[in-house]
């Protein structure tokens, strides 16, 4: 829309992948959820750490918790490594305030 708008340069799926923050903001039921979830199995199967995390979740139980074993394995060995990069995809910002979470809470937990 802002490109749209003449005020930002139009870029390409690729391009906004590389960023290293992504902000997803649409009304419930655009499909935010799934694109996240399907660009967490993407990269997932090429051996990356990724991680999708539901906020409303995060903020009332450990990370541990919410991992499968597979899960907790790769998030161990991206800390360990201290090199890479991993990617986390944190879900429903809306629904944490529903909550009464919050952001800051969900993630230092």
């Amino acid at each position: 829309m802002l490109s749209q708008l003449g005020w930002a340069k139009d870029i390409g799926r690729e391009a906004l992948l590389e960023s290293q923050r992504i902000l997803i903001v649409s009304e419930a039921g655009a499909g935010k959820t799934y694109e996240c979830q399907t660009q967490q199995q993407i990269l997932w199967h090429k051996g990356e750490p990724a991680f999708f995390l539901e906020l409303s979740q995060l903020a009332i139980t450990s990370l541990s918790d919410l991992l499968s074993r597979e899960e907790e394995e790769r998030f161990e060995a991206w800390l360990a490594a201290q090199s890479e990069i991993a990617t986390f995809f944190l879900d429903s910002v809306d629904e944490l305030k529903l909550t009464l979470g919050s952001f800051e809470g969900a993630c230092w937990r």
